[in-house]
């Protein structure tokens, strides 16, 4: 059974690596260099990978070595118990290792006073040595062959655990993103707010300056992101740890960490449809032409703000599946899905379509509380600030009868661009 800290280990090192492939793949997809927030939030995450990588080697290590010098120990027990000298003479035991219940985990009618997944949780959580002991002692007897007469501990199919259903965080991997690391301080984002554009006119009388071709016109601004601190809890019976497989921990954790997900994806949703510049114009997805129209009058009003081309639509899965919908007169469909996930043998690796609307990328989220409202953005108009995500236990904070596991991080979002989001409302009853 797999060490339960060494795979939450695990799950933070590939998060990390897969959070510095995204913003590497962003620059890529973007044709340009990595900018300066992205540079360092790439780097800040490479020093915690590394350290992750280093923990991860030298606990690995220890394990194998644990498990190579009981597996050891075992073949050299069975050796010296399999022969036995009686009277100068050497006879062969018939007694072998395999048959060698310590009795540690026998049934309480047979006398037994210790819980096999009660001695895992002391061993692995609390570092019972003595419980590590006997795990080892009983794990050489059960495991040996068939013949083992111990309690043989039941196979947890950890990975094919099935969790609650939640949203992925799929606009907040598209927006930009910012490393808060630690500090929840607010961010000060300068900006220009006029420029000198009317002092540049031409010069009508040689050796003259027109009147007005110079004056103050430069100025400037600033937006803040405000990060504010999320935190949540479990509370969690230690009657359920000690009773249950050690890898509970790590599923409780995993469910905090899932719903961590949801929020910020809920966050960044709210925010676009909040902070971006709303459309007058009904939009009614049963008249394809209409439809169409108003998203790629939302486009050029995207391109107008001058910041970039629309490169994303934010759609909830009703809304996505309309536009899927829509046929022209031949019948085609006219939002294609641009990109399928990689399969196998079983099928489809996930379950995220990316359709192609005139140009955009589509995506549906289950982020959005609100069903009558789309946005037409680009995509790096939108600032995420996130700190990383750290976990805590209590182990007799409510008492000595529950365990308290929890999360907690810093989290902002701001819509630096309002004119390059464009917020449309549905029509009444489309």
């Amino acid at each position: 059974m797999p060490n339960p800290y060494l795979v939450r280990l695990r799950e933070q090192h590939d998060a990390l690596r897969s959070s510095i492939e995204g913003l590497q793949t962003r620059a890529a997809e973007g044709n340009r260099d990595l900018t300066e927030d992205e540079l360092r939030s790439v780097t800040e995450q490479a020093t915690q990978l590394r350290t992750l990588s280093e923990q991860i080697e030298q606990l690995a290590e220890v394990e194998t070595r644990s498990r190579r010098v009981g597996e050891l120990a075992a073949s050299l027990d069975g050796d010296a118990g399999e022969q036995q000298n009686l009277g100068g003479e050497q006879h062969r035991s018939r007694t072998t290792t395999r048959d060698r219940d310590p009795g540690h985990y026998r049934s309480e009618v047979d006398g037994g006073e210790r819980s096999f997944f009660g001695d895992h949780f002391r061993a692995k959580v609390l570092g019972d040595r003595e419980a590590q002991q006997r795990l080892d002692e009983h794990m050489r007897a059960v495991t040996q062959a068939s013949g083992g007469t111990g309690i043989i501990p039941p196979k947890w199919l950890t990975d094919e655990y099935q969790g609650l259903a939640r949203a992925k965080r799929l606009i907040a991997d598209r927006v930009r993103h910012v490393s808060l690391g630690r500090d929840p301080r607010p961010l000060i984002l300068p900006k220009q707010t006029a420029g000198t554009d009317q002092n540049i006119t031409a010069q009508t009388t040689e050796g003259q300056n027109n009147a007005g071709w110079s004056a103050d016109r430069f100025a400037t601004d600033k937006d803040t992101l405000t990060p504010a601190a999320y935190s949540a809890s479990q509370i969690v019976s230690r009657q359920l740890l000690d009773a249950s497989t050690p890898a509970a921990d790590s599923l409780i954790m995993g469910d905090l960490r899932a719903a961590w997900d949801a929020k910020v994806e809920s966050l960044v949703c709210a925010a676009i449809l909040s902070g971006g510049t709303a459309v007058a114009t009904p939009v009614d997805l049963t008249d394809e032409v209409a439809a169409l129209d108003a998203v790629i009058d939302a486009q050029t009003e995207v391109a107008e703000d001058k910041r970039g081309t629309a490169d994303l639509i934010a759609l909830t899965p009703a809304q996505f599946g309309s536009f899927r919908k829509m046929r022209d007169t031949t019948n085609r469909p006219l939002m294609p899905v641009s990109r399928y996930n990689p399969t196998n043998a079983t099928g489809a690796l996930g379950n995220v379509l990316v359709g192609d609307i005139e140009g955009s990328d589509a995506y549906a989220s289950m982020g959005f509380a609100d069903n009558t409202k789309f946005a037409v953005l680009y995509s790096q108009a939108v600032y995420l600030g996130e700190s990383d995500l750290f976990d805590f236990t209590y182990e007799q904070n409510v008492g000595p009868a529950d365990v308290q596991m929890g999360i907690w991080g810093y989290v902002g979002v701001l819509v630096r661009n309002p004119g390059s989001v464009q917020v449309l409302t549905l029509a009444t009853g489309a």
